[in-house]
């Protein structure tokens, strides 16, 4: 079969070349789960951010899923579905109203599936970040900034590495709008034009 990915002429689009939409599909087939997990302030407020990225990945051939739950959900309820979920990925949006239940969250997930790369993006992290994951160990890195690039490019990388025991190495530093641990240490790509 061959399989290729139509630029349409879009000069950003070239990009896409370095990654076939077979390869794409074929790690998501094999179980790569990407995560968005809003947390909303009442049931009747919808986290608009999570669907702009799933919107704008999925329309570049990336499959996400959105988990919605508001700050008035137990714990150990949103718990037990994001594991029964069974991502390999998940990405948290953090905002001024839910972002202590979001630390707590991502804690306790952590102690759970201690091998689920977590990754925060929001107003909330942008602009302490290096503090933000300073504080939060367990944290793989933050989206700072505007994120729907940044989040396309971090699921191509993730997909392309593949999931589980056949992942790869994910190129964290060829992503822009990023900071990510690397060791002990904290590194900062470049930002979005």
């Amino acid at each position: 079969m061959n399989c290729r990915l139509n630029t349409g002429g879009n000069k950003t689009a070239v990009r896409f070349l370095e990654i076939t939409d077979c390869e794409l599909k074929q790690n998501q087939e094999d179980g790569m789960k990407i995560l968005l997990i809003a947390m909303n302030a009442k049931y009747i407020h919808s986290n608009l951010a999570v669907y702009c990225l799933k919107s704008y990945a999925a329309r570049r051939g990336i499959e996400t899923e959105i988990a919605e739950y508001t700050i008035n959900h137990r714990q150990d309820d949103i718990l037990m579905d994001i594991y029964q979920k069974k991502p390999d990925v998940v990405a948290f949006s953090c905002y001024i109203w839910n972002l202590d239940y979001v630390e707590q969250l991502m804690d306790e997930y952590h102690q759970i599936c201690p091998e689920v790369p977590i990754w925060v993006g929001g107003p909330e992290v942008s602009y302490e970040t290096e503090a933000f994951l300073k504080a939060h160990p367990q944290v793989t890195g933050a989206m700072v900034g505007e994120g729907e690039e940044t989040f396309l490019e971090l699921c191509e990388n993730y997909a392309k590495a593949g999931a589980g025991a056949k992942a790869g190495k994910v190129d964290f530093p060829g992503i822009k709008g990023i900071m990510y641990r690397a060791g002990e240490s904290l590194v900062k790509t470049g930002a979005r034009e």
